[in-house]
Order: structure tokens, then C-alpha cells, then sequence
């Protein structure tokens, strides 16, 4: 029996850092808005908005600067954009050292303005709300208080 093997398959990286890529002003990606909505994730949207990043090659830079060393992020970002509200998910690329939401004071013209904007580390972080596991214990204490005081 021969095994073939697809391109994608053989440029596959076990180790890459799998995100979310995706726009809610993209009208086949109502899933990508927030909160994210997994469960209506077609397998065709799936196939091209749950990607690899891989590392992009080293950059060269002018005048003899060092090159930072980054890595690759899942980022999601919520932005204003002529008045009207945009979730974009995406593979990133950033400083080893830069601090979860460095991306909310990146530059931006002046009909765009960032909400929020919070990096990642792990296979399809970006996909989750922007409140995290914390806000959901305060609120599931806190309907376990009212529960047990009624």
C-alpha cells in the first residue's frame, strides 16, 4: 500500500504554536467576535483559521542593531475602527521580554483605536474570552454565596 502525503503535511511542525486566525469583520467569521463561538466552527473555517505560526526567519536590520529575539503568540485584539467594533485573532511575533499586553500601545492612525489587545502562549489561547479563568471564579463565588445564603 502506498502513503501519500500532502505538502501541508510534510511542512507541518509538531512543535509550532498553533492560533486562532480570524476577523469578526470578515463575513464568513461570525465565530471570531467575542465571545469566541467554537461550536459553529465549520471544518472548512477551521482548516484556514486554526493555523501554525511558524518563526519567521531572521530579520537583517540597518546600521549593525542587534536583532531582538522574539517568538511566535497568539494575539487576539479588539479595536474601534471608524466607529465600528472589530475582534481580529491572529500569529504574532514579539520580544521575549515584552509583557502580555504590549500590543495595546502599538501605533495606530487615528481612526483606529485599541480596546484591547493580550498575547498568548499556548495552542489556541487567543480563542478564549477576554475575561479569563480569574473573572470566572469571581462570579461563580460569588452565585455559590447568594446560593448557599438563600
Amino acid at each position: 500500500m502506498v502513503k501519500i502525503r500532502s505538502r501541508r503535511a510534510e511542512e507541518s511542525d509538531p512543535n509550532a504554536l498553533r492560533c486562532w486566525r480570524c476577523s469578526s469583520d470578515a463575513s464568513t467569521a461570525a465565530f471570531c467576535d467575542d465571545p469566541f463561538t467554537q461550536e459553529i466552527v465549520n471544518e472548512q473555517q477551521r482548516k484556514w483559521s486554526y493555523v501554525e505560526c511558524n518563526h519567521p526567519p531572521q530579520a537583517s536590520y540597518p546600521f549593525n542593531q542587534q536583532n531582538q529575539q522574539t517568538r511566535a503568540v497568539c494575539k487576539k485584539m479588539k479595536q474601534v475602527i471608524n466607529d465600528r467594533v472589530v475582534v481580529s485573532r491572529s500569529c504574532s511575533f514579539e520580544d521575549i521580554n515584552a509583557p502580555p499586553n504590549a500590543c495595546t500601545n502599538a501605533q495606530t492612525p487615528s481612526y483606529i483605536k485599541t480596546e484591547f489587545c493580550e498575547t498568548c502562549l499556548t495552542d489556541g489561547c487567543n480563542g478564549a474570552s477576554q475575561y479569563g479563568p480569574a473573572a470566572l471564579l469571581v462570579v461563580v463565588t460569588a452565585f455559590l454565596a447568594k446560593l448557599l445564603a438563600w
